[in-house]
């Protein structure tokens, strides 16, 4: 099923297995995390993994630590980093495609409709529509290897651009639509009966808002005289104005994250964990409190002076894990391929992202872009 999922997944896998082993290719000079670290020969700027979260329905609002970047820089330095990401989400429980492949036809859900999935007596849920998020974040290094760093998010929801371009693409190809054939285009449109809880959205009850802060904290330890280096930092996001559907969890989620940074000559290599704890609601969806683990690997390779590749996967636990719907309760994977690139103190890239797996509960499509101001001292 799906069979280009799983043909990125392998393309991510082979780029992270040839940074792997270029581990053996001598470094110009070692990093130790205090912003002193020599540069790439060829004078382009390794600056870490993609900075890019998980979009998915029932995590949209929960912390997600982004995995630790890269860039060196000296006590003072500071920069501001806009992060924009678009999904596009299109999951539904099988009892629901069940019951829309009987109506047959291509149309929006209606009132008919939603009284039919909330009736069938079980839990379900329909979510489509595009997620637009904003996180702007601003770094200051205060110590030697120790930063902090402050991130504004603001979402907005729409019944998005990208549907079209989607369902050319499968038909082109072969691949299967998952029911996309059998609704309208361009429509935000979400049903839910999870967990005892309904919500129903005909269309986007929120066009757009902002998100709760999150405060962290970094610090970097060189691992002796060695290429690598770890990373360790602490998040978390404050809800500062209490619950607000499809905006806010209502409460505070905490965050721990270790990343293992391998950096050599032209590529380096990054494994990144990281462990949240989480409750709240989302979409309505009361959420126990609970950790969920997250896992990232990158691998970045330079292509110019000023440019880079990074190829990454990420797989991460599902919040909801009570649901009667199995899908829900599925780990989740993704995989993003994208480039990055430094002209003086401008960082700008741009990336995509793949679902790989269990693919009614993550966004089918991703599409990632950065924008960074780094005024950075030697």
């Amino acid at each position: 099923m799906r069979t280009r999922g799983w043909t990125f997944a392998v393309i991510a896998t082979l780029l992270l297995a040839i940074g792997a082993a270029h581990a053996g290719v001598p470094a110009s000079a070692t990093s130790d995390g205090s912003g002193r670290a020599g540069e790439p020969r060829s004078g382009a700027n390794l600056l870490g993994p993609l900075r890019i979260r998980d979009m998915t329905p029932f995590s949209l609002l929960r912390l997600d630590m982004l995995p630790a970047h890269a860039v060196e820089a000296g006590v003072g330095s500071w920069a501001i980093e806009a992060d924009i990401s678009f999904s596009n989400t299109f999951v539904m429980s099988d009892n629901v495609r069940r019951y829309l492949q009987e109506r047959g036809g291509r149309s929006p859900l209606s009132a008919t409709d939603v009284d039919a999935i909330l009736g069938l007596g079980e839990d379900a849920f329909y979510v489509d529509g595009e997620f637009g998020l904003l996180e702007l974040t601003g770094h200051y290094r205060v110590a030697r290897r120790t930063s902090v760093y402050l991130t504004l998010s603001a979402y907005t929801f729409s019944g998005g651009f990208m549907d079209g371009s989607i369902e050319g693409f499968h038909d082109t190809f072969g691949l299967e639509n998952a029911g996309r054939d059998l609704v309208s285009r361009r429509k935000f449109q979400t049903v839910m009966a999870l967990e005892g809880q309904q919500l129903v959205s005909l269309d986007a009850p929120v066009g757009n808002g902002l998100g709760d802060p999150v405060i962290g904290l970094r610090q970097a330890f060189p691992l002796g005289a060695s290429r690598w280096g770890l990373v360790v930092s602490g998040e978390a996001k404050i809800a500062w104005r209490g619950e607000r559907l499809f905006l806010s969890t209502g409460t505070n989620d905490y965050g721990l994250q270790l990343s293992l940074q391998g950096k050599f000559r032209r590529q380096a290599v990054y494994f990144t964990g990281s462990a949240v704890s989480t409750d709240g609601r989302v979409f309505g969806v009361p959420l126990a409190r609970r950790v969920v683990p997250t896992f990232t690997a990158a691998y970045e390779q330079v292509l110019t002076e000023h440019t880079n590749f990074i190829g990454q996967i990420y797989a991460s636990q599902s919040t909801v894990r009570d649901s009667t719907v199995e899908v829900i309760q599925a780990d989740k994977y993704q995989a993003s391929l994208g480039f990055r690139s430094r002209r003086g103190r401008m960082i700008y890239g741009f990336a995509f992202t793949e679902n790989l797996k269990n693919f009614d509960n993550t966004p089918d499509v991703g599409l990632s872009l950065t924008l960074a101001w780094a005024a950075l001292k030697p």
